[in-house]
């Protein structure tokens, strides 16, 4: 159990601080609050663009802070895996609106790339938020005698693991454009996906 909960929370503080550093390079967070501003109902669009994309990163930094803090002090865990099923929520309800709509919404996800976001990104921000609240709900298990798996293996099972997360969640948008279907051209003319 311990194993699993180190996993959850090492992985859901991987993804948030790539997530949340990522994002300083660059205006593509600013434009985005921007963007999603410019169409909210009138009292939200007196936001600050700015402040809001501050706030965003801060967040998230927060957050990644302190789920890594939670490996020496257990009593964070929960809290900050419940902040970070609530921001992954937020994440997969602009996902979803964009997927719905059809009136998509540039996302910043991880820095100064910027991406369309649709089904795939709803899926992506239903497993982390599937993983956030798993985490949240094994963490109460866990308690300040036993907060680390006590042999070296599965620690280290803990960090590859969420290692292999973070990294699949920072490049998603690669690895889905790879298994894309893709258009053929042959002689100026269009032919079907392959």
């Amino acid at each position: 159990m311990l194993t699993l909960v180190l996993f959850v929370q090492l992985a859901v503080a991987g993804v948030l601080l790539t997530s949340g550093v990522a994002k300083l390079r660059g205006d593509a967070n600013r434009n985005t609050w921007a963007e999603l501003l410019g169409r909210a109902p009138e009292p939200f669009r007196r936001l600050h663009a700015v402040a809001m994309a501050r706030l965003h990163v801060a967040t998230e930094v927060l957050v990644g802070v302190t789920l890594l803090l939670g490996t020496v002090v257990p009593a964070v865990v929960m809290p900050a895996l419940v902040a970070a099923a609530l921001l992954f929520v937020g994440f997969t309800g602009l996902a979803l609106h964009s997927a719905v709509t059809g009136r998509t919404i540039t996302c910043s996800c991880f820095g100064a790339s910027t991406t369309q976001l649709g089904w795939a990104h709803v899926a992506r921000n239903l497993v982390l938020t599937g993983l956030a609240v798993s985490g949240a709900m094994t963490s109460g298990l866990v308690t300040a005698v036993d907060s680390m798996p006590s042999r070296p293996g599965h620690a280290a099972f803990a960090v590859l693991g969420a290692v292999a997360v973070t990294a699949l969640t920072y490049f998603f948008d690669d690895v889905v454009d790879l298994f894309a279907p893709r258009t053929l051209v042959r002689s100026g003319a269009r032919s079907r996906a392959v």
